[in-house]
């Protein structure tokens, strides 16, 4: 295995419990949170990571999701992702879906699930059904201005034909500049740890960068910058 398809094995891996990094809503948060938008609202994120490990070539991960707040409190997302280390690439789509089954209040715990399916391309190749994932929400205020969030899922892999319990848990600050924190990963690998800021420009346009460290046999460093589009 040449360095470029080890590292790009290990950060497609990591990158999944990521949700593809660029390719996931309420960046710079990794966790998922129980609540969705409003109905009739919609919104762009996009963003691009960087990722590095000793040795080896970067991985670059592109991206974008687009999301719609729609009845039955549920938000619907199509995503798009490319993954290029040297001359090795992918690419990924994902349909899926979150639900609030209650939305979380001031010293009220909210609930959600979040359910998707995804497919991936690599070169000479076409287009492939490769995941199908299930995830448990719960988003609870922890203390004045800070959400705390837990998730718990399922993924089961067609081309790796086996199943993975993925978790999550995360903070963030609420406000125009925000702070979140992670700790993520699944019953097949080490943890990983990621940190990041994001700044709104009012209610339509917000930035965000994050960091992260994926702690696998050869640990991965990355780095992202994202922004959304609310309209």
């Amino acid at each position: 295995m040449t360095p470029a398809t080890r590292l790009f094995t290990i950060a497609v891996a990591t990158l999944g419990a990521l949700g593809s990094a660029p390719a996931r809503a309420d960046r710079p948060l990794v966790s998922e949170t129980a609540d969705v938008i409003e109905r009739g609202a919609c919104q762009v994120e996009a963003a691009g990571a960087n990722s590095r490990a000793s040795g080896s070539p970067n991985v670059r991960d592109l991206g974008a999701v687009f999301t719609c707040g729609m009845a039955f409190d549920t938000q619907p997302a199509l995503a798009y992702g490319r993954i290029r280390a040297a001359d090795v690439k992918q690419e990924t789509l994902l349909l899926g879906a979150k639900t609030t089954l209650r939305a979380p209040e001031a010293g009220r715990a909210g609930f959600g699930v979040a359910y998707s399916i995804g497919a991936v391309k690599e070169p000479t190749l076409s287009w492939r059904r490769e995941d199908l994932n299930v995830v448990g929400l719960v988003t609870l205020e922890v203390a004045q201005s800070l959400l705390g969030h837990a998730n718990l899922g399922w993924t089961r892999s067609r081309s790796a034909r086996q199943s993975t319990t993925t978790w999550s848990l995360g903070v963030e600050t609420v406000g125009d500049f925000t702070m979140a924190a992670d700790v993520f990963g699944d019953d097949r690998g080490r943890p990983s740890v990621s940190a990041g800021v994001g700044y709104a420009f009012g209610k339509a346009l917000s930035v965000n960068a994050a960091l992260a460290t994926l702690f696998e046999a050869t640990r991965v460093h990355q780095i992202s910058v994202g922004a959304k589009l609310v309209f």
